[in-house]
C-alpha cells in the first residue's frame, strides 16, 4: 500500500506497534491544538520517532481512545492506541493554518507474522516458568505477535529494527530474547527458593 496520507505530526521518543496503547500528557499549545483537532474531527495523528539526535523516518499512526484528564490550564492527559506504522514522505515543521507540524506518510503494510515452532516452544516454556506451570501459559492466543513483543519488552529502538527484519530474523531475535529471559527468571526463582529454605 503506497498511498500517501496527510496527518498532523507529534514527534516523540516513543514507538508503538499496532494495538499498543500508551498515555500522553499534552501541554504545548501546538500539540494541544493537534489533540483538539483530532478529538473534534475523529482523526488520527502521526508520532514520528524522535531519536537522541535525529528524527526517524518511521513512526506510529495513533488515535485518541480517551481523554483521561482535562486540567484547568488546558493541558490534557490522553490515552492513545496505535493503528499502523508508517514512513514519513514529507515533514513540514511550520504551517500557515496550524501551530503543529504536518506531513504526508506512507503506511507500512502489515505482514502476518508466523511464529516458528521453536519460538512458540520457547515462549510457552517461558510463560510456564513465569506462571508456575499454570495451564494459562498454554493458551494459543498468548503467542500472538503483540503478546510476544509485550512479553520480551522491546525498547523503542529494538522495535524500529524489528520492523525491517525478515520473518526468519524476527523469529531468531525473539527466541534469543526468550532464552535470555528464561535464564534470568530461573536464577531469580533459585535465589527465592534458597532464601526461603535457609
Amino acid at each position: 500500500m503506497k498511498n500517501k496520507l496527510h496527518f498532523g505530526l507529534f514527534p516523540l521518543r516513543i514507538f508503538l506497534f499496532p494495538g499498543e496503547q500508551t498515555t500522553l500528557h499534552v501541554f504545548e499549545p501546538r500539540y494541544l491544538q493537534l489533540a483538539t483537532d483530532c478529538i473534534n474531527h475523529d482523526q488520527h495523528f502521526g508520532i514520528p520517532y524522535q531519536g537522541k539526535t535525529t528524527l526517524s523516518e518511521l513512526g506510529s499512526l495513533v488515535k485518541i481512545v480517551q481523554i483521561l484528564k482535562k486540567y484547568e490550564n488546558g493541558e490534557l492527559d490522553i490515552l492513545i492506541e496505535c493503528s499502523s506504522n508508517f514512513k514519513i514522505n514529507h515533514f513540514e515543521n511550520k504551517n500557515e493554518k496550524k501551530l503543529y507540524p504536518i506531513g504526508t506518510v506512507v503506511p507500512i503494510a502489515k505482514h502476518d507474522f508466523k511464529p516458528s515452532e521453536d519460538l512458540i516452544q520457547f515462549a510457552t516454556d517461558y510463560l510456564s516458568l513465569l506462571l508456575d506451570h499454570n495451564e494459562e501459559a498454554k493458551k494459543p492466543d498468548l503467542i500472538s505477535l503483540n503478546n510476544l513483543i509485550n512479553l520480551v519488552n522491546l525498547t523503542d529502538e529494538e522495535k524500529i529494527k524489528f520492523i525491517g527484519y525478515s520473518e526468519d530474523r524476527k523469529n531468531d531475535f525473539l527466541i534469543k530474547k526468550f532464552k535470555f529471559m528464561s535464564i534470568l527468571l530461573s536464577q531469580e526463582k533459585m535465589v527465592d527458593q534458597n532464601f526461603y529454605l535457609n
